[in-house]
């Protein structure tokens, strides 16, 4: 499968306005378009011909007159976020639209701080292989699917479209079965910042400082629905800063899951979640060791923000992560942070563990938009 040719110009701004409205009339949308009802019959015929859009409803007017009300097709085809995270892995499908359709969740049997797993891929590409069997009637192909990974992504290109030079040929190997017409790569926190614009209840913020601690420490900025992504690709990039507390050398030694541990005289090596939860239930008792070292952490996540927002100045600010997330931790960080006179009041995210998974669908969706309906 390759993705759909690009449409012309004015049937791409009519699809984009029927997407962003969810069900609209020829006249609706001509209004919206400020153009004629004849030039949207002639892109809605375009999009007809193309199972991009479909007629849902007959609409009476006030006039006697009754109009056709048009959707996306339900056979438009759909996106596909891939989350390979070290704990597990989540597989979610989308519609154009951004609507999510199917999700899958396989749970690393052995998780630790290392964020090695084998069979990863193998088996993401199987729950993907199982979602597209299960829409294959109802929303028909595949067009994409973004990966959100671990790592900086300096560049985002189509690694099908685009050819996968320096990119790990194990990610395309393990797509083979479904054959997604485009694939990207995306880092899994500027993911979960995309998440908060598309999927977070209530207005979306201007702009959403996303902090994630957990194996790894990273941020991600996002100004007026577009990801910061610097001269390199590499913003957000924070693990290699300067410890604020005194442990560790760098940001991530010193905050990610594994100094936590370390630092409190627990094994780094054990079991998660289960490592964590005795962790905070030692601090919870008094021990002290415990309640050192977490109120270390929290001050150094505070530290952290502090800095952060006193340069980039968000709106919102978010943290995440299984450490970020964690709402023993949350508490005392927002206390901490408040202390400090930091502006902006650290949130929960209240889309959990599926944010990354939830960001890389609505990216796959917008980037087959783009490709289908280009924006002029």
């Amino acid at each position: 499968m390759t993705l759909p040719e690009p449409l012309g110009e004015t049937a791409s701004r009519t699809f984009r306005a029927l997407l962003a409205a969810g069900t609209a009339t020829r006249p609706e949308l001509a209004e919206a378009l400020r153009v004629t009802k004849q030039t949207v019959s002639a892109a809605i015929a375009e999009l007809e011909e193309r199972e991009l859009v479909e007629a849902v409803a007959v609409q009476q007017g006030r006039t006697g007159r009754s109009a056709l009300r048009y959707a996306l097709h339900r056979r438009a085809g759909w996106v596909a976020g891939v989350d390979l995270g070290s704990n597990r892995l989540r597989v979610a499908a989308a519609r154009l639209d951004g609507t999510i359709v199917a999700e899958r969740l396989v749970r690393n049997p052995a998780p630790t701080v290392s964020r090695d797993w084998p069979d990863q891929l193998e088996l993401a590409a199987h729950a993907l292989a199982e979602v597209a069997q299960e829409l294959s009637e109802s929303e028909g192909g595949l067009l994409g699917a973004t990966l959100a990974v671990a790592r900086a992504v300096p560049v985002r290109r189509d690694l099908v479209g685009d050819g996968a030079e320096g990119v790990d040929e194990r990610l395309l190997a393990a797509l083979v079965p479904v054959a997604p017409a485009a694939v990207w790569t995306e880092n899994d926190v500027n993911c979960e910042a995309i998440a908060q614009l598309r999927y977070r209840p209530g207005p979306p913020p201007r702009s959403v400082l996303h902090l994630h601690v957990g194996a790894g420490v990273g941020a991600a900025l996002i100004v007026e629905g577009v990801i910061v992504r610097g001269a390199r690709g590499r913003a957000g990039e924070i693990k290699g800063l300067a410890s604020p507390i005194g442990r560790g050398g760098s940001v991530e030694e010193a905050l990610s899951v594994g100094g936590l541990l370390e630092a409190a005289g627990h094994s780094a090596a054990a079991p998660l979640p289960a490592a964590l939860d005795d962790l905070f239930a030692a601090a919870a008792t008094g021990d002290p060791a415990a309640e050192t070292a977490v109120a270390d952490e929290a001050r150094g996540v505070a530290l952290l923000l502090r800095d952060l927002t006193a340069v980039l100045d968000p709106d919102l600010v978010v943290l995440s992560g299984s450490l970020g997330g964690r709402s023993e931790l949350h508490e005392r960080v927002a206390a901490v942070a408040a202390g400090l006179a930091v502006d902006v009041v650290p949130a929960e995210d209240p889309l959990g563990d599926a944010a990354a998974v939830l960001g890389a669908a609505g990216l796959a969706a917008d980037l087959v938009l783009d490709a289908v309906a280009p924006a002029r």
